[in-house]
């Protein structure tokens, strides 16, 4: 659990290993590097790490076996992890030696916590990793995936308002009594969040939105629904024994979590590339350029909509379960669950700067002071981010800026506070 203990001015939270159960979000600040490791002084816990690691002691004469068997797993072929999934590995891995079943003993964990502190990393192959310790692995991932997937569900809401905006759509799609009809909580969540961006209206003409905007909230109520079980899922495999030697390792139950969980992200990036087709199409756009080319000549975003199309068939792609009739294979869907949020990070930013542009064109004035302050602050940030397209230009920085937001600092920086995932 995330503590501020002893901290100096400006110091980072501490997230104390062995003073109880450790959460997603605590491993994803780790791996942000928005946190410290600290192991517990409470002397009960230097005691009990003792006595696992005694129980659990090595044969005498045989020093060089953990050099053996590392070298015996160096089998893999795979891309190196980032230095974040490796930070959340590492992290993953420590709570695991803390549960006192692994043998290692207060030495092994601080060491361990050192190099997470320092940020001494080495370069991880994924299958080599995998075959090690396949629990620290997948876990780190998955915790990575269910934070940036619950980042996404507040991030889809605030691009649907600013949609909404582009295309003078209609408030009241929605009302609080239509959502109540069948009142799914995330739903009802999603809906209340366009609502209050949205305002008292988002003007006169009062549209029919076409259902890439009034279906948003269901769509992203998917997800928001499901996060909290497959939170609770990755938390408890987070919170075990993963070391012993005794356990069986199925991961059944965080496979399950994350196939779920890569199928609801991916049907965001069809939500996300069905409102991209919304926003450049001259008909939905009701006076907006086609494309919204900003001069009789040229080709507007189209290209910039192509790569959405492409990034949301490879998102699908990854959708059908490939890992069913296989047991242990919780990384290869922690894996693919990470890579479709990737994939949705990009297809996000890529319709944000379309709602940028769309928006600056439909109120080349401002957006009216009638929206929620937290879509004008948004709206605001991402025109610092990317500049109005006065002519067709480069996009692909403008997009690595927004991505770099949206993956590490999004909440706080397009919704203004990061959201919980209780």
């Amino acid at each position: 659990m995330i503590m501020q203990i002893d901290l100096p001015a400006g110091g980072l939270p501490a997230v104390v290993f062995g003073a109880g159960p450790v959460t997603v979000g605590d491993i994803e600040a780790l791996a942000a590097g928005r946190a410290r490791p600290v192991l517990s002084g409470d002397p009960a816990f230097a005691a009990r790490i003792e006595a696992g690691a005694a129980r659990l002691k090595r044969p005498a004469g045989d020093d060089d076996a953990p050099h053996r068997l590392f070298s015996w797993h160096g089998a893999g072929l795979d891309t190196p992890f980032t230095p974040e999934q490796t930070r959340a590995i590492l992290a993953v891995r420590l709570v695991a030696l803390c549960q006192a079943e692994s043998g290692a003993g207060m030495d092994t964990l601080r060491q361990l916590a050192s190099l997470l502190e320092d940020d001494k990393l080495s370069a991880l192959v994924a299958e080599d990793q995998a075959l090690i310790d396949g629990g620290a692995a997948m876990t780190g991932l998955a915790c990575l995936a269910a934070v940036r997937a619950r980042s996404l569900c507040r991030l889809g809401g605030r691009i649907a308002a600013l949609a909404a905006v582009a295309l003078d759509g209609n408030a009241s799609h929605f009302d609080q009594a239509l959502f109540a009809a069948r009142p799914y909580p995330g739903t009802l969540r999603a809906a209340g969040w366009i609502r209050d961006d949205l305002g008292e209206g988002t003007g006169a003409a009062q549209q029919h939105h076409l259902a890439p905007l009034r279906c948003a909230p269901q769509v992203i109520g998917v997800l928001l629904d499901g996060l909290p079980w497959m939170v609770s899922h990755i938390e408890v495999e987070l919170n075990s024994a993963g070391g012993d030697p005794r356990s069986l390792d199925h991961a059944g139950h965080l496979t399950f979590a994350m196939e779920g969980m890569k199928n609801a992200v991916t049907k965001l990036a069809g939500l996300f590339e069905q409102q991209m087709a919304l926003v450049v199409d001259a008909c939905a756009g009701k006076g907006l350029p086609p494309g919204l080319r900003n001069a009789a000549a040229g080709h507007g975003l189209k290209a910039l909509q192509a790569s959405v199309s492409a990034w949301t068939a490879e998102a699908l792609r990854l959708t059908p379960d490939a890992v069913i009739h296989k047991a242990g294979t919780g990384m290869i869907a922690a894996r693919d669950c990470l890579r479709a949020v990737e994939l949705t990070e990009q297809v996000a930013a890529a319709l944000l700067v379309a709602v940028r542009q769309a928006c600056a064109l439909r109120h080349p004035d401002g957006l009216p002071r009638r929206l929620g302050a937290g879509l004008l602050d948004c709206m605001a940030r991402i025109a610092e981010l990317v500049p109005f397209a006065g002519a067709e230009r480069r996009l692909d920085q403008d997009l690595r800026r927004l991505l770099a937001v949206i993956r590490y600092d999004g909440a706080a920086l397009l919704c203004r506070a990061r959201i919980d995932l209780s």
